[in-house]
């Protein structure tokens, strides 16, 4: 399928702008009044596939939207595509439900950690990796990813194992990662799971963008790639970056062994909502009646990626670096030495996301989910912003 053919395929309409204003987003709220264009926050800007609306719309003719459970057809349906798309066959009881991966974060640290206990994490990385903690209690131990020789980022295991001390209980891995985009090998993910079992470290694995692999390589999540040791694991998974539902609140945990899990549920109660039942019925929808609309997507944003890089191929102040899943880049702007990056980007009409938020600065984040046209005039605005700095 080639980078354009999505458009010609009415089920697949990705090239038609759809007006966002007075829908109280996020993401095109934080510019209202003003001419800049959003390109932050990881919310697409694509309409969320027929199946799903379908099934929100069946569900909204009951007149009643009480407190709900995961039905068992959804327990089905998820773990049959874990199965299909992953090679990870799962027991069904592994599965606990959240509003959220972030919550699924501050959870874990709950679960694992103790008063003046350690978290790690590796920089650049999701800002929510850096306060989902309590402050108060827990220490936050942040090892940074390092460039392999083609700009490629993993993790630097024997800097990670002299971090660790004796307080450190928790590792916090985000896989595929973002923002680097980086999807681990197998062998990568062997590694660090061999640290962890060496540290006796509980391993949290962020896996929101794992069905957003752009690139050849394979996603696999953490405790299938290291099944012998998936009694440490606590995987975080949604449909919600994938099918454009994040704002109707739904991910899922898969705990494998039972101790974990149950401190973890312990230590959700009381604080966690409980998923709302449309959360649940669109969730169900995505896995079971959404890959067609997914793989069309992929397809999309790849055609969206090689207009980014062949705008960036002649910006040398600019660096995009290898991208392998999600569809966010990730921009190296430190040859421009600005003092505010975002501000500047800012200024000349387009809003991205500062590096420092990862704990990298000099960097952007640059959200590529949006029609292509919206797309070039974002990259119009791009290219104005470094010939400002230079000129």
């Amino acid at each position: 399928m080639s980078a354009s053919s999505t458009s010609s395929n009415p089920d697949f309409d990705f090239d038609t702008p759809i007006d966002r204003q007075a829908t109280s987003s996020l993401k095109w709220e934080r510019y209202a009044g003003r001419d800049i264009l959003p390109f932050w926050v990881a919310d697409m800007d694509f309409a969320v596939a027929q199946p799903i609306r379908d099934a929100l719309a069946a569900r909204l003719n009951h007149p009643i939207y009480g407190y709900t459970v995961a039905s068992p057809s959804l327990v089905e349906v998820v773990s049959g595509f874990l199965e299909q798309e992953h090679g990870w066959r799962i027991d069904p009881d592994w599965l606990v439900w959240l509003p959220g991966v972030v919550t699924g974060l501050a959870v874990a640290a709950r679960a694992c950690c103790d008063s003046g206990d350690e978290i790690m994490v590796n920089p650049p990385i999701y800002q929510h990796f850096y306060d989902s903690h309590e402050d108060r209690r827990h220490r936050l131990l942040r090892v940074p990813l390092m460039h392999q020789s083609d700009g490629r980022r993993t993790w630097d295991i024997d800097a990670m194992r002299r971090a660790c001390t004796d307080r450190t209980r928790l590792l916090m891995l985000c896989s595929p990662h973002n923002p680097t985009t980086t999807v681990f090998s197998d062998e990568e993910l062997t590694a660090v799971m061999s640290l962890a079992d060496e540290r006796n470290l509980v391993v949290v694995s962020d896996e929101i963008h794992c069905d957003l692999v752009l690139s050849g390589a394979r996603h696999r999540p953490t405790a299938a790639a290291v099944p012998e040791l998936s009694h440490r694991t606590i995987t975080l998974m949604s449909a919600s970056k994938t099918w454009n539902i994040a704002g109707l609140n739904c991910s899922f945990a898969v705990i494998p062994d039972a101790s974990l899990r149950q401190r973890f549920c312990k230590s959700a109660q009381s604080i966690v909502p409980m998923v709302p039942p449309l959360a649940y019925t669109a969730t169900e929808a995505a896995y079971r009646d959404g890959n067609p609309w997914r793989l069309a997507l992929l397809d999309y944003l790849r055609g969206n990626l090689e207009r980014i890089d062949a705008v960036l191929a002649d910006l040398p102040e600019l660096a995009l670096q290898p991208l392998e899943a999600t569809y966010l880049a990730w921009i190296d702007a430190s040859a421009m030495q600005l003092d505010d990056t975002q501000a500047h980007f800012e200024a000349a009409g387009i809003g991205l996301n500062s590096g420092e938020q990862f704990g990298e600065p000099a960097h952007l984040r640059l959200n590529f989910a949006c029609p292509r046209a919206v797309l070039d005039e974002g990259l119009e605005r791009l290219v104005k912003g470094v010939h400002q700095a230079s000129g």
